[in-house]
């Protein structure tokens, strides 16, 4: 089962990034982790979620699909919110769990925006916000949401969130509202799941989240680095030295190669282990 999630995995990321089905990856990264996942059921559940409000919505009043309404139908209606009693569950981040729960994080409700507004031919876009995903409605006058909390965000509204996240004298900026790329909303979650199954010292999740970073964005040599953080914590001194040289044979960034050649000489002394 892994084998065949981690196979549609790569299939799914070889693709043009505006061909990649942001939901069905999503939901692959989830079934890597949880196992036995029906993906067709959760892609026909959020299908459903925009036939509900189709049916409602729009049947019912004549009039055309307005933002507010959309907010109003996930938040309000379908009680999608924030988890902010357990923010680090690793399942807030698994897609399936959050159409389960209907709690998440900002990334994964912001999933549920995209993916309800491409169904619906609603523009919803990711936004790479630091520190908490928004997402961006509209082609035209362009409308920000923060999807944890459900409202609509106005220029001092974001000011403020960059307050609270990057400290008081931190400035907007316009580049924080670009839109995420679908690789960049996935290497996002990633990252999320990253974190936390690094702070809790699982070595193999946090490997598994490394090597699909990889298929992601192949260029990014961090990526490699922290891929020998793991070898080591792992004992695969061999396979750390691996990673670290071909940083040093890939990469430009002066500061990633430093790393790697201090790691490289740390474990020059060191008996190699195979696992």
């Amino acid at each position: 089962m892994e084998d065949d999630t981690r196979s549609r995995f790569v299939e799914m990321v070889a693709l043009p990034d505006e061909q990649i089905k942001l939901d069905e990856a999503a939901l692959l990264i989830a079934a890597e982790t949880e196992g036995n996942i029906e993906i067709d059921l959760y892609l026909q559940a959020l299908d459903q979620l925009a036939h509900q409000f189709q049916s409602k919505f729009v049947a019912n009043s004549g009039l055309g699909i307005s933002v507010n309404s959309l907010i109003d139908f996930i938040h309000v209606e379908e009680k999608f919110s924030g988890n902010i009693k357990n923010f680090y569950d690793p399942a807030n981040s698994y897609l399936n769990r959050v159409i389960d729960t209907r709690i998440g994080i900002p990334i994964t409700l912001a999933l549920v925006h995209i993916a309800l507004g491409s169904r619906l031919d609603i523009p919803v876009r990711g936004i790479n916000f630091p520190g908490h995903f928004l997402v961006r409605y509209g082609s035209d006058r362009h409308v920000i949401v923060d999807p944890f909390s459900g409202r609509i965000l106005s220029k001092p509204d974001c000011s403020n969130l960059l307050g609270q996240i990057a400290g008081k004298k931190a400035i907007l900026q316009d580049e924080y509202f670009e839109v995420a790329s679908n690789r960049d909303v996935l290497n996002r979650i990633l990252d999320n799941l990253k974190q936390i199954f690094w702070r809790q010292k699982s070595w193999d999740e946090s490997k598994a989240c490394i090597d699909r970073q990889l298929l992601l964005l192949p260029n990014r040599a961090e990526f490699n680095v922290q891929l020998g953080a793991v070898h080591e914590m792992q004992g695969n001194i061999a396979l750390a030295q691996h990673a670290y040289i071909g940083v040093l044979q890939k990469s430009d960034d002066e500061q990633l190669r430093n790393v790697a050649s201090k790691r490289l000489l740390s474990l020059e002394s060191k008996p190699h282990t195979v696992h």
